[in-house]
């Protein structure tokens, strides 16, 4: 039996608070349902699921039922490109046109399958007509692609900037057709799905009867309420946007890509994958970046690779960290689904487990990366040994909503109610057995004033007085109840 080393039993710890923290995310933004994996540790440690997948049938979401993850779909086209390349059965800086004969007369007859796999082809995004994207008619087939390829496609110069082309992926999946001499879907199965033993992955629409599929729905941003929309095929785009599959598949799938793992890919070709080619804005605003089949982005101090996926009725995020082995996947079922945020929020919290304030803890993949650091149970404050354990919960007043969450060898207090948990995180300092000290909220709040526990005989929190007023929250159910009472929507 392999025991877990001390960075992953201090990341194991935050995972009963992420449970929570995850369960009143999805509550306080309305989304119908979630479903979360988290890997680390050479190990899936969380595969579940929150709300419903219908709102109209009221049917819970379970950990298996399907979603219609979109971009993801890149990430395996990216990975089934790169491995005819490790292959040589096909090079990155060939046109694609050698491949693709339908490009060769057009303005896209000189791109590279490196363009076209990092978005700096300069192509169209969807053609002339993506009302597709709206469900107004069906993805484009085989035969409309090639009449998208015969309209002027060069939008800006190759070569020149990041233009994201879901196009660009339908052409992939005609390169890896040429080369292969199989259908697009049948490569995938046999580089990807099989090898990995995924049973609830499929390149498009699952068509099989033991199929779980969610269900899409529309958006908050005009309606007081949501309608359920209809999942079509994705047709000739479906290397761009096509795959069904869970977060703990897609979990799976990013651990293939942690250095060393041996699967997939060799190490110098995932290196190569990961490297950034361009810089991009996230549409948050955030700086981050794209390399071949892979976006980038910074935090918690590190790179965090993946793809996130925007469905007609879903959107979801997979986020990984190939040296620490750490991967993060979140699928909504609502247009306008918190996947980005809650998955990053996520990395946030278990890499605040990590730090230490002499020796930060170091997660690995296992295989080319020294672990180091020491987890204390009860770190000792003064002359006393204090279980932080007592100190913990969730804690509400008529103003705010705080958890009191020990992450590693710290106690924090974070406002669920917060895009991003350790940005607005309050590291606080025990005292003694009974009270506690803030010592960053910036300046506004109790600064420097103890923060006094009242227990009950049982040791259990009554109230908190001194520089909070707070009291023990109400669960989640309690409020649902209260919005029935009252004939609102939970």
């Amino acid at each position: 039996m392999v025991r877990d080393s001390d960075a992953t039993m201090a990341a194991r710890a935050a995972l009963d608070y992420l449970v929570s923290w995850i369960e009143y995310r999805v509550w306080r933004t309305r989304t119908p349902g979630a479903q979360v994996a988290i890997w680390f540790g050479g190990a899936l440690r969380m595969s579940k699921a929150f709300g419903v997948a219908d709102v109209t049938t009221g049917e819970r979401l379970t950990a298996t039922h399907q979603f219609r993850v979109a971009s993801h779909s890149k990430m395996l086209a990216a990975t089934v490109v790169l491995q005819l390349v490790e292959q040589g059965r096909l090079r990155l800086d060939d046109a694609a046109s050698v491949h693709v004969p339908q490009l060769l007369g057009t303005g896209a007859e000189h791109v590279t399958i490196r363009e076209l796999l990092s978005h700096g082809a300069g192509i169209t995004r969807d053609s002339a007509d993506s009302t597709f994207w709206s469900l107004q008619r069906p993805f484009p087939d085989a035969l409309e692609l090639d009449a998208i390829l015969a309209e002027p496609l060069d939008v800006v110069p190759s070569a020149t900037r990041f233009k994201y082309s879901n196009v660009g992926y339908g052409v992939l999946g005609l390169v890896v057709e040429a080369v292969t001499g199989s259908r697009y879907e049948d490569a995938v199965r046999e580089r990807i799905v099989r090898p990995l033993g995924l049973t609830r992955t499929v390149p498009d629409v699952d068509a099989r009867k033991s199929a779980k599929h969610v269900a899409s729905h529309s958006g908050l941003l005009t309606s007081m309420t949501r309608g359920v929309l209809e999942s079509p095929t994705s047709g000739s785009l479906a290397a761009a946007t096509g795959v069904t599959s869970t977060a703990a598949e897609l979990a799976r799938f990013a651990a293939a890509h942690f250095l060393g793992s041996g699967e997939l890919l060799e190490d110098r070709t995932k290196r190569w994958m990961a490297q950034q080619h361009w810089s991009t804005i996230d549409r948050d605003g955030v700086p981050a970046g794209y390399g071949l089949g892979l976006q980038r982005r910074e935090i918690a101090g590190r790179t965090w690779l993946g793809h996130g996926g925007a469905w007609p009725g879903q959107l979801t995020r997979t986020l990984f960290e190939p040296r620490l082995g750490m991967a993060v996947s979140v699928l909504t079922n609502a247009i306008d689904g918190p996947a980005a945020e809650i998955a990053e929020g996520i990395v946030e919290i278990l890499m605040a487990t990590q730090r230490r304030d002499v020796d930060d803890l170091a997660m690995a993949s296992g295989h080319d990366v020294p672990e180091h650091g020491s987890a204390s149970m009860e770190p000792v404050r003064g002359a006393r040994r204090v279980d932080l354990m007592r100190f913990t919960g969730r804690f509400q007043s008529p103003w705010s909503l705080l958890d009191v969450v020990r992450l590693g060898d710290a106690l924090y207090a974070i406002p669920p109610s917060a895009t991003h948990p350790m940005a607005q995180a309050q590291r606080l300092t025990v005292l003694d057995e009974t009270t506690l000290r803030v010592d960053d909220d910036g300046g506004f709040g109790a600064v420097g004033e103890p923060i006094r526990y009242e227990f009950d005989a049982r040791g259990s929190v009554r109230r908190i007085t001194g520089g909070w007023r707070m009291e023990p929250a109400r669960s989640l159910e309690a409020y649902r109840q209260d919005a029935a009472g009252v004939g609102g929507r939970s």
